[in-house]
Parts: C-alpha cells; sequence; structure tokens
C-alpha cells in the first residue's frame, strides 16, 4: 500500500486520497490561504491533518517543525511514510487523535504546549461542540491561526451557535483577512461545502 503513495509523492500530486467522499480533494483548495502566512521559522499545528499534504505545504514554506493531528490510522501511517519518504521525519510529525474528544486529542506527549501557527482545516463542524474544540485550538496559537469551514457559524452549543470572528475576537484574536469560496482554474474547484476561510493573528499589548 505505501509503495502506491511512493509513487505519487515526488512531486506529490495534488490530490488528498483519503477523504470522507473517497478522496479527490484537490491540495490547491486545502492550501488556499497558506500564502497571507508567513511560516518562515515558525511552528506549526495542523489540526485535521489527513494525509500531511498541507503540512509539507506548511514545511516548504519554511516551518522548522510541523506537527499534524488526524483521528483515521490509515491517514496517519500515509502520512508518516510520505513524510519518512522524503526523509523529513525530523520536521514533519503525526499524531493520531479524534478531535470530538480535544482535551486527549490536544494533551499527547510529543506535542508542544503552543505552536507560532495552527491550521484548523475543515474540522469545526464536524464536531458537535465545535466552540470548545476552537476555544483548545485558539490557547495553544501564540501568533497566527488559519480557520477553513462551511461558513462563520459556531456551534456553542446543539441549539446555539456564535460567529467565528466574534468568538475569536472575544480571546484577544483579530481577523487579517477572509475570503468565501474556492480559487477557480485548472482543474475547477467545487464551491461546495467548507468555503469561507479566516486568518486570524493573536493581538498582543
Amino acid at each position: 500500500m505505501v509503495k502506491h503513495y511512493k509513487r505519487w509523492y515526488k512531486p506529490y500530486k495534488p490530490w488528498f486520497i483519503i477523504g470522507d467522499n473517497g478522496g479527490q480533494v484537490h491540495v490547491k483548495r486545502q492550501t488556499s490561504g497558506l500564502s497571507q502566512v508567513n511560516m518562515k521559522g515558525k511552528t506549526v499545528l495542523d489540526i485535521g491533518c489527513a494525509e500531511g499534504l498541507t503540512s509539507m505545504q506548511c514545511e516548504e514554506r519554511g516551518a522548522t517543525l510541523v506537527h499534524g493531528i488526524e483521528k483515521r490510522v490509515r491517514a496517519v501511517e500515509v502520512a508518516r511514510s510520505l513524510a519518512g519518504y522524503a526523509r523529513k521525519s525530523d520536521k514533519l510529525k503525526y499524531f493520531q487523535g479524534d478531535l470530538l474528544r480535544p482535551k486527549t486529542a490536544l494533551n499527547q506527549d510529543g506535542l508542544l504546549p503552543q505552536y507560532d501557527i495552527v491550521l484548523a482545516n475543515a474540522v469545526l463542524h464536524k464536531v458537535t461542540k465545535s466552540a470548545e474544540l476552537l476555544q483548545m485550538v485558539l490557547d495553544r496559537c501564540k501568533e497566527t491561526i488559519i480557520i477553513r469551514a462551511i461558513d462563520r457559524n459556531l456551534a456553542v452549543s446543539r441549539r446555539r451557535s456564535t460567529d467565528i470572528v466574534d468568538y475569536a475576537a472575544m480571546r484577544g484574536f483579530e481577523l487579517d483577512w477572509e475570503a468565501c469560496g474556492y480559487p477557480q482554474g485548472d482543474p475547477p474547484y467545487s464551491l461546495e461545502g467548507e468555503a469561507w476561510m479566516g486568518v486570524f493573528h493573536r493581538v498582543t499589548d
């Protein structure tokens, strides 16, 4: 199985191959917005990292250390295999964790207490209490957080929601940049689902 992944690794093909839709999620869709952030010399936490292709993009953009968390065991195995194949296992490290249980997933041995940059890529809408997960993610972010979601609604409980931007602002993060939809081009990108992205920075005194 790993041999199949190695064949398309270098340079790795532009498709996430393990996904809820059976794969075929374009890397450019997942990495849109990364150009808004300077990653040189930074530590990065990639929440919901899948096979680690976004994590690899962060490393290529200059990040010194990238940790990824992913629920699916198979995806974690692929991510680790690709990092080893690229001889970047010292910079790219992956952890298996269920974000439905964020306290357990985000407090594993080997993870840092905080990261310069945090990616929350298409995960908030997949958990019941997304506000709880976002709060923990914000606590681990020193400088910048990139959030991609269906829209700006954040579930505080089953019956109440709030705006992601407002929620982040109350916790010391200011919106720098936002966009809706995905870039068009070759190949075309779907505008359905997970079509809002925001880049925030922590406000310092």
